[in-house]
């Protein structure tokens, strides 16, 4: 096996891991630390009992990962007291969505080793000014940003500009919605906050059919997937923690519900075809006949099962970089309607010139 089939094949039988040739775990490390999961698979490897069984070179890697990963555990458990805390007098309780909530949710396998960059709330659209203007009084401020940028946040999507604490550097996105409105695909947010759980040390996260509908829609709604193999394991382990009918039956009411019946579908067929999740048979053929296969399935085939694969730039090919690009005009083609699309990437693609040929530090702000 090469690198990129021993990551599909650990996933599901981890106690494989035993069975590596030495020589193969260079690449497999590789591959890991590109998609962020090390920790995670290390994880894994220690739950099949198999961890002690790899080589050094293996296990240093995989160590060091782990002290990452819990340092981010911590970090998050702290950093959601504080959110908590802060919002209060405003009467704002904080829904904490993806990686977050994966760690805040207790006893959810997928939190375990599961890295991110930032922290994701949602919070009411009516809110967001009183809550950025809470958060500035302590300590947490926007990056430098083009009026350009501003503009794009605040009018066409569903968050503002990302605020990073002053002195821990904790970054925090704060939502509104799950999919931004000038797409005409963002649903009725009130739809999700029927499904709402309290964690046990007393956050608000989604249900699991809810969190799983938004990570799926987080993933296909998107134009970038450098991290598209690590998203698909967080959705097939999330499928893997499914036990009841009614959990399947509530995933597939919310799709329909909140117009996302096209990117369930997608979602649970590549994560058949790559990593071999089991569905239910009657849920599956549901939701092939609310969807069907359309007329460019064959190219989102061809795109997604690319992206969504295990990969590296040291072994991309052009059919890697091709579907990359697909996906990427794929996920700007959803978001905005073409007359806004055309004038953003006049204005991106404009100012990138710019910064190539003047210096990204020409546009910047005189420090004195």
């Amino acid at each position: 096996m090469q690198g990129a089939s021993w990551l599909i094949a650990l996933i599901k039988e981890p106690q494989l891991a035993a069975t590596v040739p030495k020589q193969d775990w260079v690449l497999i490390i590789r591959l890991l630390r590109k998609q962020q999961l090390l920790a995670r698979y290390s994880h894994l490897f220690r739950q099949a009992a198999v961890f002690d069984a790899l080589p050094a070179y293996a296990r240093h890697h995989l160590q060091n990962a782990e002290i990452l990963a819990r340092k981010q555990c911590n970090q998050v458990a702290f950093e959601a007291s504080e959110l908590v805390t802060l919002l209060a007098p405003l009467k704002v309780t904080p829904l904490f969505l993806k990686g977050a909530a994966y760690s805040l949710a207790l006893g959810a396998s997928i939190g375990q080793g599961r890295t991110y960059s930032d922290i994701d709330i949602l919070v009411p659209k009516e809110a967001i000014t009183s809550v950025e203007q809470r958060l500035a009084l302590h300590g947490y401020f926007g990056e430098p940003m083009t009026p350009y940028d501003q503009h794009y946040y605040r009018q066409w999507t569903h968050e503002i500009p990302p605020v990073r604490h002053h002195s821990r550097g904790t970054i925090i996105d704060i939502h509104h919605n799950l999919v931004p409105p000038v797409s005409g695909r963002a649903p009725d947010i009130s739809h999700f906050l029927t499904h709402l759980v309290t964690t046990e040390q007393g956050y608000q996260v989604l249900t699991l059919p809810a969190m799983t509908l938004h990570s799926i829609i987080h993933l296909l709604f998107n134009e970038e997937f450098k991290n598209g193999f690590r998203d698909l394991t967080d959705l097939h382990l999330l499928f893997l923690q499914f036990k009841q009918p009614a959990q399947w039956d509530a995933l597939f009411e919310l799709a329909t519900a909140t117009g996302f019946c096209t990117e369930l579908f997608l979602a649970c067929r590549y994560c058949r075809s790559i990593l071999a999740t089991a569905f239910p048979d009657d849920f599956y053929q549901r939701l092939e006949r609310q969807h069907g296969v359309t007329k460019n399935q064959a190219i989102l085939d061809f795109a997604f099962k690319r992206v969504l694969a295990p990969r590296h730039p040291v072994t991309d090919n052009w059919q890697d970089k091709l579907a990359d690009t697909l996906c990427w005009l794929r996920g700007h083609w959803l978001k905005m309607p073409v007359s806004i699309l055309l004038w953003h990437l006049i204005v991106k693609s404009s100012r990138g010139a710019m910064v190539a040929v003047l210096g990204k530090s020409y546009f910047e702000p005189e420090r004195r």
